[in-house]
């Protein structure tokens, strides 16, 4: 009986990811247990009762590090990682993340084990060395089970290790996502995105792509971006450049209900990374009712609905500008938003999602 299992997962404590599966499986009746790498840095999990936890303490400093071997105290883990797992006595361990939780779970050797690829560990990881490359691909031959949140992940894996990927993409809250009541002004068209001030999510074509627009468009019409991120100066410098800067607006980083209130401050949402695991930003704006353009890089494509929006190449500026005045027109954008919102709501909400994984669990 689901009620009665006990998932033990190898994850980050202070993903967010992390924290809205394990919330959504208490829900129907999981026990959950997490032995994490990193240091707690927040108090979600104190709230749940359903849930038990241990952190090996590393600083995310650390766990966050690019460098090739930054993350060999990994391996030191496993002695802790195993007495935790002999106290908790799980019925599966669930480790997320190739490059660190599998490569634990893969030492951990337990009978029953699911792995999930989120993003760097098979976009990047296998990518650094010869050495990094056949870690990954140990990792994949030695569990049965592995899961991809979306099909791009899962080609590109299978480049190195052939197997039958289960899909089970990150869901939205629907309950929360969702079209809030707010003044529109039918004379102004705001544009805008919520993604990291890093160049991996293409902010700079954003803005080039902003200043062949506003130029044509011919009404009034604004840029919203919502983040933080490395980038930060230099994107502003280049505002500034395209002589942009009175239209566009950065509005920082959000999260909880202003995160909210951002995508439904969008007309349009614009995402035109350079790459992109899956795409939950794109999902999150569509749930609020708010049509979408992205790059065809990715997970991105998989997320836009048949009715909800638009797919052009990243530094296509002149199919962007198209796609935009496309977008733009408000009888046209009001319902692709609608269509927007049931596209998520039927195959995106936490509770479809959530039903993928409790079906992998089933299966084993």
């Amino acid at each position: 009986m689901r009620d009665s299992q006990r998932i033990l997962f190898l994850a980050d404590i202070n993903s967010i990811h992390t924290e809205r599966w394990v919330r959504n499986l208490v829900k129907h009746g999981y026990r959950i247990g997490i032995f994490s790498l990193s240091a707690k840095v927040n108090s979600w999990v104190d709230e749940i009762e359903e849930v038990e936890f241990e952190c090996y303490g590393l600083g995310n400093d650390l766990v966050r590090s690019g460098k090739k071997w930054g993350k060999t105290r990994y391996f030191a883990a496993k002695k802790e990682a195993r007495s935790f797992c002999d106290s908790f006595q799980p019925d599966i361990v669930h480790a997320h993340y190739a490059s660190s939780y599998g490569m634990l779970a893969m030492r951990l050797k337990f009978s029953k084990t699911v792995l999930s690829l989120w993003g760097s560990d098979v976009y990047e990881f296998p990518k650094r060395s010869f050495i990094h490359r056949a870690l990954f691909k140990k990792v994949l031959k030695s569990i049965p089970t592995v899961c991809s949140t979306s099909l791009d992940m899962a080609r590109e894996a299978s480049l190195y290790v052939k197997k039958d990927f289960k899909i089970t993409p990150f869901g939205v809250n629907t309950d929360v996502f969702k079209p809030l009541d707010r003044k529109r002004n039918d004379d102004e068209l705001v544009i805008g995105t919520v993604k990291s001030l890093e160049h991996v999510y293409g902010i700079d074509r954003l803005l080039q792509l902003f200043k062949q627009f506003s130029e044509k468009y011919g009404r009034p019409t604004r840029l919203l971006i919502y983040g933080k991120g490395s980038q930060h100066v230099e994107l502003k410098q280049l505002a500034n450049n395209l002589r942009i800067s009175h239209l566009v607006e950065f509005k920082g980083f959000v999260e909880g209900e202003e995160l909210v209130e951002a995508f439904n401050s969008l007309d349009i949402f614009v995402a035109l990374s350079r790459r992109e695991s899956f795409g939950v930003a794109a999902l999150e704006a569509q749930a609020c009712g708010v049509p979408v353009l992205v790059s065809d890089v990715g997970g991105l494509p998989e997320v836009v609905g048949p009715n909800s929006g638009m797919v052009i190449k990243g530094e296509d500026y002149e199919s962007g500008y198209l796609a935009l005045l496309d977008l733009a027109k408000v009888e046209e954008r009001e319902e692709l938003g609608r269509a927007a919102r049931v596209f998520v709501e039927e195959q995106y909400s936490e509770r479809s999602c959530t039903q993928n994984l409790m079906e992998v669990y089933d299966q084993l």
